[in-house]
């Protein structure tokens, strides 16, 4: 979502079009969205981003498009009871910061920073001045509220057929970075994956030469195991299984489970029933490659979120 956010208002700024970054900073309470939610406003109303739409959205887009070049920080109280409420029903509290952006070299700054998936963040003042990139490990002053440039984890699509097409354009949208890889050029390139990080062609029983290095799985991956058979999918359930991934989903029957956790198992990976989901993604009964995509993505949101509150998120037990 930052990126939206960051390539929207560069493009205001170089118009000349002055718009203001609204992030919810604290909440207590029942509120739309928490800490962390954004959007950009200019004088036409809402660009991009949302912090939880109603009735405090649209007040906050009123006001940064009343004065687009006022920084403020506003407390606002989501019911009908109190003095000054929103006379919304969530009962809640949200702490809201208005930062106008103006420059062009930092926006750009953040936004090569952001494509390029580095670690860091855009440090937002509490008083709504001028925002500061920071990069690797900078550690923030405590007056400043982070947004991390790309959040730590990617999903990595083994296969390029037409259920990771319909998946890897869905996760675009709900801002999961993604790499794909396939062993037919023709099911793999930027051209099919315009919203990649990466793109590789290669046999599914050497994914330890193109995900290594720098591309290494980590605890924050996930893996989406989608090939055209079952062979290559336990090449790269194989190869998974070696690494830190805390989500590894394969698509396909319960009795193709069974055959490659058992083959899996002689070889002596013994691990697999605790750690895969298969069939891969929430049971919604779909069976388009569209409505197959939607319940993956949900269940990687679900893998997403409990990732960010440090809960485990495992398969069940089977």
């Amino acid at each position: 979502m930052l990126q939206t956010l960051l390539q929207t208002a560069l493009l205001e700024v170089e118009a000349g079009r002055p718009v203001t970054l609204v992030t919810i900073v604290r909440t207590i309470g029942s509120t739309p969205r928490g800490a962390g939610a954004a959007l950009l406003a200019g004088a036409a109303g809402l660009l991009a981003g949302t912090i939880g739409g109603g009735l405090l959205e649209h007040h906050c887009v009123q006001l940064a498009a009343a004065a687009p070049a006022q920084p403020r920080r506003q407390t606002f109280h989501l019911n009908d009871r109190t003095a000054g409420g929103l006379g919304m029903a969530c009962g809640g509290t949200a702490e809201v910061l208005f930062t106008p952006l103006d420059g062009h070299a930092p926006l750009q700054a953040a936004l090569a920073a952001c494509q390029a998936g580095q670690n860091g963040c855009l440090a937002l003042p509490l008083d709504g001045s001028t925002p500061r990139l920071l990069l690797g490990d900078a550690q923030p002053d405590p007056a400043v509220f982070v947004l991390p440039l790309a959040d730590a984890g990617r999903v990595l699509l083994i296969g390029g057929g037409h259920v990771p097409l319909a998946l890897a354009a869905l996760l675009h949208t709900l801002d999961f970075r993604t790499v794909v890889v396939d062993d037919r050029a023709a099911f793999c390139s930027p051209v099919r994956f315009p919203h990649a990080q990466h793109t590789f062609v290669a046999p599914f029983s050497q994914l330890d030469t193109v995900l290594t290095g720098a591309l290494a799985p980590t605890a924050a991956d996930a893996f989406c195991i989608m090939t055209r058979g079952h062979e290559g999918d336990t090449d790269a359930l194989r190869f998974a299984l070696t690494t830190p991934a805390s989500y590894i989903g394969v698509m396909g029957s319960r009795r193709k489970r069974v055959t490659m956790f058992a083959r899996l198992a002689q070889e002596g990976a013994t691990d697999a029933p605790q750690r895969v989901f298969s069939p891969i993604g929430l049971d919604i009964g779909g069976q388009t490659p569209a409505e197959i995509a939607v319940s993956v993505a949900a269940q990687l949101i679900a893998w997403r979120n409990a990732r960010q509150h440090g809960a485990p998120f495992l398969p069940p037990v089977k």
